[in-house]
């Protein structure tokens, strides 16, 4: 499974994205547990529950919002975690949850 990493966690991650090997399907929560220490604590809380100010999409369809993190995820799909507040890039242009969006939808 593909995690796609935006503004600080892909800087904590030093990669825009990692790959997790995950066997069958699991729920969406139990594949973010899955991430490597320093990046799983900037996107779960110590409950387990996901941090507030994050849009974790699956497959580009909004988890929250859709499904209420209530969804199944296999090795295939693709989870992008994008901050809500977030700067802008090292070129200097601004990125935005809208703009990263956008990008993702014309793939």
């Amino acid at each position: 499974m593909r995690v796609e990493l935006f503004s600080h966690l892909r800087r904590a991650a030093g990669a825009g994205s990692i790959e997790i090997k995950v066997e069958g399907e699991i729920a969406l929560k139990d594949a973010l547990n899955l991430l490597p220490d320093g990046i799983r604590e900037l996107v779960l809380d110590e409950y387990g529950s996901i941090r507030s100010g994050l849009l974790i999409l699956v497959n580009g369809v909004d988890a929250r919002t859709v499904y209420g993190y209530k969804i199944a995820v296999r090795d295939e799909d693709t989870i992008s975690i994008v901050p809500l507040i977030h700067g802008g890039s090292s070129d200097g242009r601004r990125t935005s949850a809208k703009m990263i969006l956008r990008r993702m939808n014309s793939r």
